[in-house]
């Protein structure tokens, strides 16, 4: 064995420095302890909030004056209407087509009244859509109403249906329709 061991380093860790040492600031700070960035930014802040309220002023003030489109119309009545009577009263089921002309199938709809009153300052479009509901207030199906340059004050009132080429939910019937009731219209200012 040889005498020259080698040295072993030292393994206790140097002592802590007295003080963290301490970063530059970043803003400069005045004599109430807030920097001036903070103040530009509590200021910017408040501004854009101030424009954002003034703009939802300015729109509601805008669009207050028309009131909701779906206050314009109104459906009432609704009864399932059934006419047994044939189309063709002089039908020749002799030809050699194989249909048969003289048909009498029961034609149901179900028949209902609206109005459209335009309670805007100028001429408009409307588009309605109009919901069916059974006695237990289920969704049935829906149809479509509209009209067209409908003068600002002036009313437009007819008879509009569901019948048999509507789509009804769950193989649902003409017969299962209990009421009508709108349920979304859109409104269209025009020009002139």
């Amino acid at each position: 064995m040889t005498e020259n061991t080698p040295e072993r380093p030292d393994t206790t860790p140097p002592p802590p420095p007295v003080a963290p040492p301490t970063a530059p600031q970043a803003f400069p700070v005045t004599a109430t302890g807030r920097s001036s960035t903070t103040k530009r930014t509590t200021l910017t802040v408040v501004a854009v909030v101030v424009l954002l309220l003034a703009g939802g002023g300015v729109a509601w003030w805008a669009l207050a004056d028309e009131g909701d489109a779906i206050d314009h119309v109104e459906v009432s009545g609704g009864k399932l209407v059934t006419d047994d009577s044939d189309a063709y009263e002089d039908c020749d089921d002799t030809d050699e087509y194989t249909y048969n002309d003289c048909d009498s199938d029961t034609d149901e709809t179900y028949e209902f009244v609206y109005k459209i009153t335009n309670e805007g300052d100028g001429p408009a479009n409307y588009s309605v859509i109009v919901n069916a509901f059974d006695e237990d207030g289920d969704f049935v199906g829906q149809t479509y109403i509209g009209s067209t340059h409908l003068a600002a004050g002036k009313t437009d009132a007819d008879k509009s249906e569901f019948n048999e080429y509507s789509e009804f939910e769950d193989e649902r019937e003409l017969s299962d329709i209990a009421s009508v009731k709108v349920a979304y219209v859109e409104r269209v200012a025009l020009a002139n």
